[in-house]
């Protein structure tokens, strides 16, 4: 591959002249499938990659069967990934799987030393650029344990459904920097979708009448729920037909909440810059909404329990 197109990984931007030259010459150009593991969590370790071209998914096992993985990161064109192998000797402590198709850069331990102590200046010109990077990686995966871990203790501590909606939208809201949240839940008597949680949106009576009945961008959504980035709302084509309701973003994160297969509702998350939304996003919405799929089935459940008894107490009474 020619050196400048190396430019365009953000960790390789720092890198000029002959070395430049000698790594595009030392990596090794790899093609996945969707789906294709790279390494897998266990593996030995024996270098680092470069993502070329699509998307790769870091997994951890979340169970010692290894039957269910937890996605902990979604890198995309311009990262790297499995650095550490280039500083110890140490089985992967997570698998890479490609999301699509995608071409990555492999760059073994060998090559790095060689060409590290041929020009110490590429060397460190790598490692600060990964610091920079870890720091950054550090610093999403702590603000999304925060947010699990909140809407875990709201799950087990608010008293009804309400309280619980708040904190999951309040929590997510803030973890993706959206500008506005809204969490919307499918009545259990009517066709309508119910506002149950909002955040920095106001709405006019017409508005909410206009969520409530799933008009405008709402209408395809809920035809069709599925998680997705929708990076410029005007250029998104199933939008283009249908009624403004007056408070659309710039760039949508969206993310459907159901169990077992039924609908119990949607997370939207609303930008005022393009592409403000990114796969790590919606990657955490999707875990939030697995958390709190269960717990709002259950406070549901919890609150008809609670009228029924109310009922019944009063036809005694009568």
């Amino acid at each position: 591959m020619k050196p400048e197109e190396l430019k365009q990984i953000a960790v390789l931007e720092a890198i000029e002249g002959d070395a430049l030259a000698r790594l595009a010459a030392i990596l090794e150009e790899k093609t996945y499938a969707d789906s294709d593991a790279i390494f897998s969590e266990g593996d030995s370790a024996d270098g680092m990659y470069f993502i070329r071209n699509g998307c790769i998914r870091i997994e951890k096992s979340a169970q010692r069967t290894g039957r269910v993985n937890k996605t902990l990161s979604v890198l995309e064109p311009g990262d790297y990934f499995g650095e550490m192998a280039l500083f110890e000797e140490k089985p992967r402590s997570a698998s890479a799987i490609a999301a699509g198709a995608a071409t990555v850069l492999r760059l073994s331990k060998a090559a790095f030393n060689e060409l590290h102590e041929k020009n110490s200046a590429f060397g460190m010109s790598v490692l600060s650029a990964m610091i920079r990077t870890s720091s950054d990686r550090i610093r999403r995966l702590s603000a999304e344990v925060i947010v699990y871990d909140e809407i875990g203790k709201a799950i087990g501590e608010s008293p009804n459904l309400q309280a619980l909606g708040e904190v999951i939208l309040q929590q997510l809201t803030s973890a993706t920097f959206a500008d506005w949240g809204m969490l919307l839940l499918s009545s259990q008597f009517s066709d309508n979708l119910e506002i149950h949680a909002q955040v920095n949106l106001p709405l006019t009576s017409e508005q909410q009448q206009a969520i409530r009945e799933a008009r405008g961008f709402l209408g395809p959504i809920e035809q069709n729920p599925k998680a997705r980035l929708v990076p410029e709302f005007d250029e998104e084509e199933s939008f283009k037909s249908c009624l403004r309701l007056g408070f659309e973003p710039v760039s949508l994160l969206l993310n459907p909440i159901s169990i077992g297969g039924q609908f119990l509702g949607l997370i939207l998350l609303g930008g005022h810059e393009p592409n403000q939304f990114n796969l790590n996003h919606l990657n955490l919405a999707r875990g939030v909404a697995c958390q709190a799929g269960q717990a709002i089935l259950n406070a549901r459940h919890r609150e008809e329990e609670q009228a029924r008894s109310r009922h019944s107490r009063q036809f005694v009474r009568f």
